[in-house]
């Protein structure tokens, strides 16, 4: 390829991706997923500007984040949901993906996707949604529920290689009623409302289900990791119909906050942690900065 331009935005924004990768390996990632650098504009020499160093962070790439983005001068965007996602044959302006990315490669952005290897690596989003729990309970644990087999060359390997993978399963210290966990859920996601699934086994309302024990967990769309989990409630963001009818018709309930709402509460951690692995690689000038425009496109009215 061509040779690297070694402007002062290539530079930061390379050790971004590296600090971004230390964090969430993107071998931990889901095979069917996209992950990594979706746009490259480094090595453009047109693009190589040394204007401010912003990088800018995002559950979804739309063109609302994206006008915030450019509006903060940011030239790296990292959108936990990786947008483009599938191949193109065309890049028109018809599409509103192909005109994201013809937006981006105009403005010299690169735009980076950390998605399921954030939700399977030690520490990421599903880590902070289960942890969250622990507190509804003293002596409470969490546990992977499908252990990644690829830790070995992630920095995460050892006593950390079991907390890699899809999925957690919250074990409670002592029993709470489906009210407190609905609750915490709330406050975890700064969530008004959330949508509940009552398992048939109820006698009564929510409050008449006191012996909550196992809670699992899995952000987005979770069925296809918590199929099969023997718990009292799931914890995701979104389920359909169907699904929800047969998970319920046994004794498990499920709360379902809209996809992107068991995710975007995590992202100002990610924006901590970036920014303090920059300083410490002597980048402290690198601004991080979380959306205030990304939301859920889905809200309860």
């Amino acid at each position: 390829g061509p040779n690297p331009v070694n402007s002062k935005m290539a530079k930061w924004v390379r050790e971004a991706i590296k600090c971004m990768n230390s964090m969430y390996p993107l071998q931990l990632a889901e095979g069917w997923d996209n992950v990594g650098v979706l746009i490259d504009t480094m090595d453009d020499e047109a693009q190589a500007g040394d204007g401010p160093a912003v990088a800018f962070i995002t559950n979804d790439l739309t063109e609302k984040t994206l006008e915030e983005a450019m509006s903060k001068k940011a030239k790296l965007i990292i959108t936990y949901h990786p947008r483009p996602f599938g191949s193109m044959k065309k890049l028109g302006r018809g599409d509103i993906t192909q005109r994201i990315v013809l937006r981006c490669v105009r403005a010299g952005i690169v735009v980076y996707s950390p998605h399921t290897a954030c939700d399977n690596a030690a520490g990421g989003v599903n880590d902070w949604l289960a942890d969250s729990l622990l507190s509804l309970a003293p002596s409470s644990k969490t546990e992977v529920i499908e252990p990644s087999t690829k830790v070995e060359g992630t920095g995460f390997e050892g006593a950390m290689a079991t907390k890699c993978g899809s999925g957690r399963m919250v074990t409670l210290g002592s029993a709470v009623s489906l009210p407190a966990v609905v609750q915490r859920v709330k406050e975890i996601t700064g969530l008004a409302h959330v949508r509940l699934g009552l398992t048939e086994t109820a006698t009564a309302g929510p409050e008449s289900v006191s012996n909550v024990l196992k809670i699992a967990v899995q952000a987005g769309s979770g069925l296809g990791v918590l199929k099969g989990c023997t718990a009292d409630v799931w914890v995701t963001g979104e389920m359909g119909h169907h699904d929800v009818l047969a998970v319920c018709g046994g004794p498990t309930s499920v709360i379902l906050t809209e996809h992107s709402n068991s995710e975007r509460g995590y992202l100002p951690t990610m924006a901590a942690q970036l920014a303090d692995k920059l300083k410490a690689n002597g980048f402290a000038d690198v601004a991080v900065v979380v959306s205030t425009t990304d939301a859920d496109p889905l809200c309860i009215v």
